[in-house]
């Protein structure tokens, strides 16, 4: 049985085709992070992205770094930076409440869109780069994400506990000795 092919070199140039270099990197990252879940589970998942989300973290610390001119940020500026960072990879970050102890920030719009809901793990970027950004600027920072709109929540909370004496959930994160 013979088939035939038909010729479907068309010009899709003008088409309605919802595909760019954003909504292709989505798909990539997502869809990578829903197999890696859906075959080892989500915790060893969400272990992996941990580390992807230090490296992440390292790599954007060196631009504000570079762009600063310090070799370390402030608090104000290590806040300006994951604000800054977060608004530029298209989130909606804020500053909830703000104390000594802790910074809590609020994200209306997840960068991942409702893609993340697929794969809930891609928030371990999210802690891992402000943990990150935190511990490499003040010390010390513990990540708690309580509320996710991964998990369902209307939107983020990402709690940043900057004092070590402290008790609680999330993920602890220290200052390198190299640094």
């Amino acid at each position: 049985m013979e088939q035939s092919l038909v010729d479907s070199r068309g010009d899709f140039c003008g088409s309605q085709i919802r595909l760019d270099r954003e909504i292709f990197m989505d798909l990539v990252v997502t869809t990578m992070g829903s197999l890696f879940e859906d075959t080892v589970g989500s915790s060893e998942a969400g272990s992996f992205i941990s580390l992807v989300g230090l490296a992440v973290g390292e790599k954007i610390q060196e631009e504000y770094l570079q762009v600063s001119g310090a070799s370390q940020l402030d608090r104000k500026g290590m806040v300006d930076a994951l604000l800054d960072m977060k608004q530029r990879i298209g989130s909606d970050f804020y500053v909830m409440d703000e104390s000594e102890q802790r910074i809590v920030l609020g994200n209306k719009r997840c960068p991942f869109g409702q893609l993340a809901k697929k794969c809930p793990s891609l928030c371990m970027l999210t802690a891992n780069v402000c943990g990150h950004l935190a511990a490499e600027s003040q010390g010390y920072a513990r990540v708690d994400l309580p509320e996710t709109i991964a998990a369902g929540a209307s939107e983020c909370r990402v709690v940043i506990n900057l004092d070590p004496n402290t008790t609680g959930s999330g993920r602890r994160y220290h200052r390198r000795a190299w640094a």
